[in-house]
């Protein structure tokens, strides 16, 4: 049987995600909301916890957009962006909520809200992975 091949950004992402999650012990439901959202729920059943996530993946770095500025999209908890999806070492970023919503979002091009690669790409959310416990 041929193995599946993703052919999408996005796609790749999803995979990337699902097994990132698995590797930190965490499972993943993820559901298609719009052409260009996902709702992301991963999971703990054993202890009961369940966090809702927003998530980009990228070929390269570059600023996340927000169409909503009062929801900022939807009911997520912890964003995760990865970028270089397409290399051997993609990178991922996980900020919470708190963190983008704290006067970090930039206001351009007619409302939409934007989150730049400068300020998701810092250590302190590089491979934060822990802030899903949190």
């Amino acid at each position: 049987m041929p193995r599946y091949v993703p052919k999408t950004v996005r796609e790749y992402g999803r995979i990337h995600l699902a097994e990132r999650l698995a590797a930190h012990g965490w499972q993943c439901f993820i559901a298609r909301r719009s052409p260009n959202e996902d709702e992301v729920i991963a999971g703990r059943p054993e202890q009961d916890i369940e966090v809702r996530l927003k998530f980009h993946s990228q070929e390269n770095s570059q600023a996340v957009r927000f169409y909503n500025a009062e929801t900022l999209d939807w009911d997520w908890e912890c964003l995760v962006i990865t970028t270089y999806i397409l290399e051997d070492t993609p990178v991922t970023y996980l900020l919470s909520r708190n963190d983008v919503s704290g006067g970090q979002l930039d206001d351009e091009f007619g409302g939409a809200l934007w989150l730049q690669a400068e300020t998701f790409s810092a250590n302190k959310f590089r491979e934060a992975w822990h802030k899903l416990d949190e």
